[in-house]
Order: C-alpha cells, then sequence, then structure tokens
C-alpha cells in the first residue's frame, strides 16, 4: 500500500556507479530491501490501481461535500471549530494582543479571510478548501512515491471524512506531505519552502522536518528555516510576543483532552466531569511538571527515530516519518479526533515498505479507522454513545502506543530483519527519481 522506500519497483538499480563493484553491491541490498521482490509481496495491492479506483475515491468526497453543505444549509451550525472561527472573525481588536488566539498565525489569518460572514457561509468555504487540501495531499503522495500509494492514501482518509471536511487540518496535511514529496525530487528549495510553511500552519510537521538532516538536503533547510523567520517575525510584528505562548498553552487551558491517554484514563475510572474548555472536552488538570515530563519524553523519543533513521535503507518518509507524527500525539495532552489525519500519508508510504513498516502502516490504518468510528459514536444520540466514545478513544490510544513500541523494536540496530546499511552514500539508499508519474 504506500512506499517505505520502494518507489515503484527497482528504481535503485541506477543509483550507483555501475564500474564500481563494491558500489553496485550495495546497491543490490539496498534494491532486495526496498522493491517489490520480497517475501509477502503477494499480498500487496495491484501493481497499478485502476483509474476506477480512483474516481470512486473522489466521488466518495464530493458526496462527503455535498452532504457536509447541505447539513450547514438545512439547520444550525453548532461545530465549535466553525463557530471559533466566527468568533475570531468577529471579535473587534486585534488577534492575540486583545483577546488570546490558539492557533498559529497563517490559520488564524485564514480564519479572518474565511469568517466574519455567518456560521453558515464559514463552514460552507472550510469544507472546499478541506476538500482541495485532501486532493492535494493524494497529488503529493502520487507525485513522490507513486499511484497504488496515492490510492492507498485516499482509502484510508475514507473513514476521517465524516468530520475531517470541517476542520483546516487537511492543509497542514497537504503542505507537509508536499515538502516532503518535492525533496523527494529533488526539488529543495519548493520542499523546504512548503514545509517551512506546513510547521508555520500547524506545529506538528516540525515531527517530519529531520527528514531534510538525515537526507543531508541544506538547501531544503535553508528554505523552510527561512519561511520560519519571516512568517515568525510577521506574527511578532503583528500580534507581539503574546502569541507563541497563547498557542504552545492552548489559550491557557488546565485540563487534559478528554481523547489523550491521561485524559481518556480519568474518563474511565469517572475521576472527574468532563467540561468544554478553550474549544475541546477536558478532565482533570494537567500540572505543569506532568507537561514537561510528556515534551522531554517526546524529545526523547523524536531522537531516536531519527538517528535511527540515519542508518536505514528505508525511506524515512515511511516508517519514521509515521512514527515521529504517531508520538506527538501519543507524549501531547490534547488529542483531536483530526489529528488522525495528521498519520494519513505517512502511513500510505509505509505500507510500501519493508514487513516491518507494513506492521506500523498497519497499525496505524487501526487508529485511523477507530477515529473514524469515534466521529460516528459523537454524532450519536444514544444513551450508550458516551460509554462507547470513552473505549473507542482507549483502543485508538493503545493502538497509538502499540505503533511507538513495534517501531522502537523494529528500528533497533539489532532487530531481526532491520534495513541499516553502512558505507552507502545517502543518494544510493534515497534515489532522486521515482513515483509512476503522475
Amino acid at each position: 500500500m504506500a512506499v517505505a522506500g520502494e518507489r515503484g519497483g527497482g528504481v535503485l538499480a541506477g543509483s550507483s556507479d555501475p564500474n564500481t563493484s563494491s558500489s553496485a553491491a550495495a546497491a543490490d541490498t539496498v534494491a532486495a530491501v526496498m522493491t517489490h521482490a520480497t517475501q509477502g509481496s503477494s499480498l500487496r495491492l495491484l501493481v497499478r490501481v485502476p483509474t476506477i479506483v480512483f474516481l470512486v475515491l473522489v466521488a466518495i468526497r464530493l458526496a462527503i461535500l455535498g452532504h457536509t453543505i447541505a447539513e450547514v444549509t438545512g439547520k444550525p451550525v453548532t461545530d465549535v471549530y466553525v463557530l471559533r472561527i466566527e468568533q475570531i472573525a468577529s471579535s473587534p481588536g486585534t488577534p492575540y494582543r486583545d483577546f488570546p488566539v490558539e492557533y498559529m498565525f497563517p490559520e488564524n489569518l485564514a480564519m479572518q479571510l474565511i469568517g466574519g460572514s455567518g456560521a453558515e457561509a464559514t463552514a460552507i468555504r472550510l469544507v472546499f478548501i478541506a476538500f482541495v487540501a485532501d486532493l492535494a495531499a493524494a497529488a503529493a503522495v502520487w507525485w513522490g512515491w507513486g499511484r497504488r500509494p496515492a490510492a492507498v492514501y485516499l482509502v484510508l482518509g475514507v473513514p476521517l471524512l465524516s468530520f475531517l471536511y470541517q476542520r483546516f487540518d487537511l492543509v497542514s496535511v497537504a503542505l507537509a506531505t508536499w515538502g516532503v514529496a518535492l525533496v523527494e525530487r529533488r526539488d529543495d528549495v519548493g520542499g523546504g519552502i512548503a514545509l517551512g510553511s506546513a510547521v508555520m500552519l500547524k506545529l506538528w510537521p516540525l515531527a517530519v522536518a529531520p527528514v531534510l538532516l538525515v537526507r543531508r538536503r541544506w538547501r531544503a533547510l535553508a528554505a523552510a528555516a527561512a519561511v520560519c523567520l519571516v512568517v515568525g517575525l510577521a506574527w511578532l510584528l503583528a500580534a507581539g510576543p503574546k502569541g507563541p505562548v497563547q498557542v504552545l498553552s492552548f489559550r491557557g487551558a488546565r485540563g487534559w483532552s478528554a481523547e489523550s491517554i491521561e485524559g481518556n484514563l480519568l474518563w474511565l475510572a469517572s475521576h472527574g466531569t468532563l467540561i468544554l474548555e478553550q474549544g475541546a472536552m477536558r478532565i482533570g488538570a494537567a500540572p505543569a511538571w506532568a507537561k514537561a515530563l510528556l515534551f522531554a519524553g517526546l524529545l526523547g523519543y523524536e531522537v531516536v527515530v531519527w538517528r535511527r533513521a540515519g542508518g536505514e535503507a528505508r525511506d524515512p518518509a515511511g516508517g519514521a516519518c509515521l512514527a515521529a507524527v504517531t508520538a506527538v500525539l501519543v507524549f501531547s495532552p490534547l488529542i483531536s479526533e483530526q489529528y488522525a489525519a495528521w498519520l494519513l500519508p505517512w502511513a500510505a508510504v509505509a505500507f510500501e515498505g519493508d514487513r516491518a513498516e507494513r506492521k506500523v502502516a498497519g497499525i496505524a490504518a487501526t487508529a485511523i479507522v477507530l477515529t473514524g468510528l469515534l466521529g460516528l459514536f459523537y454524532l450519536m444520540p444514544f444513551g450508550w454513545a458516551a460509554l462507547a466514545q470513552r473505549w473507542t478513544i482507549l483502543a485508538r490510544n493503545v493502538a497509538l502506543v502499540l505503533l511507538l513500541i513495534v517501531w522502537f523494536r523494529a528500528s533497533a540496530p539489532n532487530a531481526a530483519g532491520s534495513a541499516v546499511v553502512a558505507d552507502i552514500g545517502v543518494d544510493a539508499r534515497f534515489p532522486s527519481g521515482g513515483g509512476e508519474g503522475v
């Protein structure tokens, strides 16, 4: 299902000097790990996904788009995120300076542009933005890794469509995916600009930014840093120093998100009452020391992921990016259902990898499906829906933690089947060409 370094079958054959026997042998070794000629490859999807599959998957999205528009025009808009956009866009004064905003500066600007003329109009504009961003992310996967991974991305996203088209997260997913895909295709400046833009839109793409270090793409890293610097300075000039603090503190929220690991356990144990705090259902109180421990754990896991990724034959856009982004969820005091969208492109790429990559991709797919089920439970008016929500969140969170454990063990240098390559240049491990074309 999605690429972990194999990019269309056998593309590594020309990555090393054919006149150097040792280089050729090294490339053959890498190709054996990263191509379809592996045990169990018969279980993969068809090499070339039929066009009708893409048409059906796009048709599903068009149906969701139409249904969402019908919902917001046929009854009052109650979505918390849409109402928050309206509140921000219609509030007098300067965001961050005169009233707190929990969103990054570019997202706040987007809210100002699409909001302010009524919740219904805002919801309609948002659904079109999300729809275009969804297809743009699929196009990025196709461009960077091939036709089949793009189909897998579209399939994995289906369970999330009941709520994802009323969120802005797919825009950051599209930008981050294009950033890594462009770097994959040797457009370092374009890739760096896209990835830097994704980071400034939503902080989570910082987790995949180390792929630039792993591949030693210094121009891309410089471009990404330049974008972050320019946007950061514009933010500081427009809003003052309060903005970053408000974003990092979730507008001063104190409780654990009900979907976080800690909040879900408190909810299951009936320790506290759920309350709507700063746009999310929260429970209990998250002390500063606990948040500090979570942040330290996140940094530690990210360092391990990317240090190991630098010595592997696997494409880091697969399992490494998937584990890095999953760690952001596991170690955060806030998880919302739309965050599952962050996993989509990297899971799609990981499905194309070796056995370990496909295993973590399968776990990610399970977490995505459970999140989609959770979204449906949120819409149900039945009395048992609240209990179903709690246990579905628990199952989803267990899957996320399991993914981190499985990847940690699979990527260990001495792990059975680990794809560690010594004395092979970065260009030999990660070819510049690839995919099946657009």
